[in-house]
């Protein structure tokens, strides 16, 4: 019994510490400078770059075309689209897309569906991505910290399932 004990005890332990190093803030360096806000300003929703946050479990991120489609006939004349139009153009050119840094991620054990939260919920995607549409840099850190404490208490403020297997594989 004591040995039971023990193990429920290290194993709890051990939960809490992965925990929290996994809500420290991750820090990336960014691919481009990209500034939300400048696209948010311009009239662009979350969906025009994250084309499938609706639709999909994974947002999706724009592919190099978009990007340069788009700026062909808007702020093409901007000093930071002219620092990196040569890095977009050159990844087209070799059919490559951006290597964009995941800032907001979960552990590989868990299931998250943006179409569910897009959707079905109908949330913001300020609620768990925070101010990201203010920003006039890249995004570098979460700006909300994605846990299970804090998925928990919005499902349950919600009023949604918090069952275990609804989120874990």
């Amino acid at each position: 019994m004591l040995l039971v004990g023990l193990a429920v005890l290290v194993g709890a332990a051990l939960y809490a510490a992965r925990e929290r190093a996994r809500q420290a803030p991750l820090v990336v360096q960014p691919s481009i400078p990209f500034p939300h806000k400048t696209h948010v300003d311009a009239g662009l929703t979350c969906t025009t770059c994250h084309a499938t946050a609706d639709s999909q479990s994974f947002a999706g991120l724009p592919a190099v075309r978009d990007c340069l489609d788009c700026h062909a006939a808007v702020g093409a004349d901007t000093p930071l689209l002219a620092q990196v139009t040569p890095q977009l153009e050159q990844a087209a050119s070799r059919k490559e897309e951006l290597p964009w840094k995941q800032v907001y991620q979960v552990p590989a054990h868990v299931y998250f569906s943006h179409q569910r939260h897009v959707t079905l919920a109908r949330l913001d995607c300020e609620v768990c991505h925070g101010q990201v549409k203010k920003l006039t840099s890249p995004v570098v850190r979460q700006d909300v910290a994605i846990s299970m404490e804090r998925c928990v208490t919005c499902h349950q403020q919600q009023r949604v399932t918090a069952d275990c297997l609804a989120c874990h594989r």
